[in-house]
């Protein structure tokens, strides 16, 4: 080949791969000092988009674990107030059945009264007005809803306003009784001749035969004794007292006025029903623990969207990590590989400078 000297095409050819080398380990060093893959979107431009995208549902991902978190906790103070409330509702049940007891004197009664009441307000505030952080405990208001995934789809809670009631107007009471009475002994309505019929809400009528010889202590005992589920009693004032053994069913009773033994029972001719104060506790108590278990299956579903948010948080940022993190073994070794190319790049440098010598050379000559 001819000896020049204007053009040293072997020097420039070196000093392009030298720039390429140097620019390679450059590229190298800030991968590994970094441990980003990809320096700008230049490296990798369809990596960076998909980066982007998934790194953003992690962080979605992420927000849903802080709001299953917030409503878990939420739920769980729930429990506790519907746990509160059943030992309450249980507690009022009890007072209701010992203050029925007709052993128990107009002072015991007060006493179970006056806990009763306090029972009943602390019920309302604990229970049924009870808020976490500032919003209704019992969703009055409508059903609270919980974003549970990077796609922002929602889950429901149950709304447990109906299953929890208002006790305000609770009282205790001895059941249904007559609030009136009529006549010297007793109130009854137009029946049958010589017999007293009793209707208990809604059970079929008992029939009681009463006879000329019945004292009111002896009706009473056939009225105690039929399985009309009422209980007769006798009041201080000389008067029938009927109380119905499930609270708040009417109970009505039906005589002749015309019969000798309903005339000197001092029967009159009327009708009523006796309603008594409505007995909710017991269907409360159920309603509550129908509650607590709508509450437990909200805490079982939104632990397993934890579960799975969690696990596709991390899914999303393994994924993100296989596109711009650096594998340090391999670029360590592209390290390597690219310092020996500068390394002989800058000698074969040399060597291609110190071609031209050879043409002074025959100038001298």
């Amino acid at each position: 080949m001819p000896v020049v000297i204007n053009t040293n095409t072997a020097a420039t050819i070196a000093a392009n791969n030298l720039d390429e080398s140097t620019r390679m380990l450059q590229k190298s060093l800030n991968r590994l000092s970094s441990g980003s893959r990809i320096i700008s979107a230049a490296d990798d431009a369809g990596g960076v988009s998909i980066a982007s995208r998934l790194s953003a549902a992690a962080a979605r991902s992420q927000g849903a674990i802080g709001n299953i978190r917030s409503a878990l906790s939420y739920l769980q103070q729930q429990e506790a107030a519907l746990k509160t409330g059943s030992k309450i509702m249980q507690r009022m049940n009890e007072l209701q059945i010992l203050y029925r007891d007709t052993t128990k004197s107009d002072s015991d009664k007060a006493q179970y009264t006056t806990e009763f009441d306090k029972l009943k307000a602390q019920f309302v505030s604990a229970v049924r007005n009870s808020q976490f952080n500032g919003i209704d405990m019992l969703k009055a208001a409508g059903a609270l809803t919980v974003t549970i995934n990077e796609s922002l789809s929602v889950y429901t809670l149950a709304d447990l306003s109906s299953n929890v009631s208002d006790s305000s107007a609770y009282a205790i009471t001895d059941g249904g009784n007559f609030a009136s009475h009529t006549g010297t002994k007793g109130i009854v309505t137009l029946g049958t001749a010589g017999n007293l019929v009793l209707t208990v809400g809604s059970r079929s009528n008992v029939t009681i035969a009463l006879l000329a010889a019945d004292s009111m202590s002896g009706v009473i005992t056939k009225i105690n004794n039929a399985g009309a589920q009422v209980t007769a009693s006798l009041t201080s004032d000389g008067f029938l007292k009927l109380t119905g053994n499930n609270q708040g069913e009417s109970i009505v009773i039906h005589a002749d006025t015309t019969d000798a033994v309903a005339t000197a029972l001092g029967i009159t001719e009327a009708t009523y029903t006796a309603a008594g104060q409505t007995d909710r506790s017991l269907a409360d108590i159920q309603n509550l623990a129908t509650a607590r278990s709508r509450n437990g299956a909200d805490q079982s579903v939104l632990q397993y969207y934890s579960e799975l948010a969690t696990a596709t948080k991390t899914n999303f940022e393994s994924a993100v990590s296989r596109i711009v993190d650096v594998d340090v073994a391999l670029e360590s070794t592209q390290l390597a590989r690219y310092n020996t190319l500068v390394q002989a790049g800058t000698a074969m440098m040399a060597q291609a400078n110190g071609s031209a010598l050879s043409a002074l050379s025959l100038l001298k000559s």
